[in-house]
């Protein structure tokens, strides 16, 4: 008598459970890396979009300074030319012309009216070249008594998150 050997075909309910279980784990890690990358990506738009508008700021001002024929800080509301300017925020703010630039709360630009040009601003610091004897220049943050005799100005502005974006103008 000869006997029948049989084949089984197809996977046992042990083997198909574990092949169930690797699947799930690797699709389980599959979707954790597609949620950190799209985390990741989304921290990288944000953080572009802030740069974009620190970018935008700057060329605003430099643009602004470039077209005035005075610059000027105003440090002191009482001495200010901006006066009502300057009592209703009681900040520095930076001259170009009539333009006035602050931080308030947001960086502010006013002319007629003071409105927000860019939000995320903690502050605006403008450093001067300022003529001194015998040829020289001094190097120091712009204040209202220099008047209009700085030659060259660099402007900072900070974010809330503590980056700094510089750009320089010249006469």
């Amino acid at each position: 008598m000869a006997c029948q050997v049989v084949r089984a075909r197809g996977f046992s309910l042990v083997e198909l459970s574990v092949g169930l279980c690797i699947a799930s784990i690797v699709a389980v890690m599959a979707t954790t890396s597609l949620a950190a990358a799209g985390i990741a990506l989304q921290r990288h738009l944000i953080a572009s979009r802030d740069e974009d508008r620190a970018w935008l700021a700057l060329a605003a001002i430099v643009r602004d300074l470039q077209l005035a024929d005075e610059w000027h800080m105003c440090t002191e509301a009482r001495d200010c030319p901006e006066k009502a300017m300057a009592r209703e925020y009681d900040m520095p703010a930076l001259l170009a012309g009539n333009v006035a630039w602050l931080v308030a709360d947001e960086l502010r630009r006013c002319d007629n009216v003071c409105q927000t040009y860019v939000d995320g601003v903690a502050s605006l610091e403008v450093i001067a070249d300022i003529p001194a004897h015998e040829g020289l220049t001094d190097r120091r943050p712009l204040l209202q008594w220099h008047g209009d005799r700085a030659r060259a100005l660099e402007i900072t502005v900070t974010l809330r998150d503590r980056r700094r974006f510089s750009q320089v103008v010249s006469r």
